[in-house]
């Protein structure tokens, strides 16, 4: 969600054909994907089988709106996609920072990752996060009579949703800019292109540095500031990773990582492993039980981190007009798709569908309505600058 740098396009090679008009195809269509991913999550969770509604407190429900038709067939997808796809945003999201701040200076790039990330978070804090709430709090039955907007910023404690990915992200950058402006040596560390099985080992061992101590789903609100404790240290370790990644050429490649299938494949494998442990369907004794389910969750993260990047730098070789509009619109559609989400599942609440219909209805819908909106307002200059 980063702005990308200004790139030479080449004539000589397939792979570098890929780099076209200062955009990096494959990382632009990566992006897309998982922001899709995000739409395909918030569309599903509200029938997935372990989701919970809590009518007193409705900000305190596993998911805003939760139907009480379920599709067991959803969980896995939900539970798959939510161990990977906001790290492999962070990581994607440093891969340019080196050459931001080397352009920039750290002054210049914390301006323009403020303009870049903090607008669109106010604007999703105190604008959108309401609209999207509001049908949470009309299927609740809340113990006061306050009015919504006055308890939704106090005692409700000022849910924001989605955005929470772009105060962090926006926090780690105004870190690795200080770094830039006062300890640049130490920063310059990072200078050095990790390999595959190096970035794999970092981020599961960021993962089990907090994640072995804290529930893997638990979330922390201050007020709009969301975050998930357990996650932190893995977030801030694939934004780094991302970082000193893009430091090199060799990720530009159509074959890094190498054997990106068998990444893959090792995340699959350790996810289904990681969900018969957390389950407790294989139960192994004393803590070892908790250190393998630590270990397993990150490893299906890492797994599948590596092995998305590694298909989409491999299989995208050229843009394609089916994919550019989702592109161009992938940080509008993921501010603005979470009140069609709830809307849309609101709506159907009272409709006698099965849940494959109406998490069909949500998901489309969503998604069509947030691409919809996001290329709309983009026609408006200053909208465009920042989205």
């Amino acid at each position: 969600m980063s702005g990308l740098p200004v790139q030479k396009p080449s004539t000589i090679s397939s792979t570098e054909n890929t780099q076209i008009k200062g955009r990096d195809i494959p990382i632009d269509y990566l992006r897309s994907c998982v922001i899709v991913l995000v739409v395909f999550l918030h569309a599903a969770i509200a029938y997935t089988t372990f989701s919970t509604f809590n009518a007193a407190r409705y900000f305190e429900s596993s998911a805003p709106i939760v139907d009480s038709v379920r599709w067991p067939f959803l969980d896995l997808f939900v539970l798959f996609f939510d161990t990977f796809f906001m790290p492999l945003l962070f990581f994607v999201s440093g891969l340019f920072t080196f050459h931001s701040l080397d352009r920039k200076g750290s002054r210049g790039f914390f301006t323009a990752r403020l303009r870049r990330l903090g607008i669109p978070f106010l604007v999703g804090a105190v604008l959108i996060a309401p609209l999207a709430f509001l049908p949470s709090y009309l299927a609740s039955t809340p113990e006061s009579q306050t009015p919504y907007l006055l308890r939704f910023f106090t005692s409700d404690g000022w849910p924001v949703g989605p955005p929470w990915f772009l105060w962090m992200l926006l926090l780690f950058n105004g870190i690795v800019a200080l770094a830039y402006r006062f300890a640049p040596d130490a920063l310059a560390r990072l200078r050095k292109p990790p390999t595959a099985l190096a970035i794999f080992l970092v981020m599961i061992a960021s993962f089990l540095a907090l994640g072995l101590f804290i529930p893997t789903y638990y979330w922390i609100s201050l007020g709009p500031f969301d975050f998930q404790p357990a996650r932190l240290g893995l977030y801030f370790a694939s934004f780094l990773l991302g970082m000193a990644a893009g430091t090199g050429q060799q990720w530009r490649t159509a074959g890094w990582p190498r054997h990106w299938g068998l990444w893959l494949g090792l995340g699959l494998f350790s996810f289904f492993v990681y969900i018969a442990l957390f389950i407790e369907a294989v139960r192994l004794p004393g803590p070892a039980h908790l250190v393998a389910v630590g270990v397993t969750y990150a490893t299906s993260c890492a797994g599948a981190s590596l092995g998305f990047l590694g298909a989409f730098r491999k299989l995208v070789r050229r843009p394609r007009p089916i994919f550019e509009g989702v592109s161009d619109n992938s940080y509008g559609i993921y501010l603005i798709h979470y009140p069609f989400v709830l809307w849309i599942q609101f709506f159907l609440l009272a409709v006698v569908w099965p849940a494959w219909a109406k998490f069909g209805v949500a998901f489309v819908g969503a998604l069509a309505l947030s691409w919809g909106t996001s290329a709309s307002i983009r026609r408006i200059p200053a909208v465009r600058r920042i989205l």
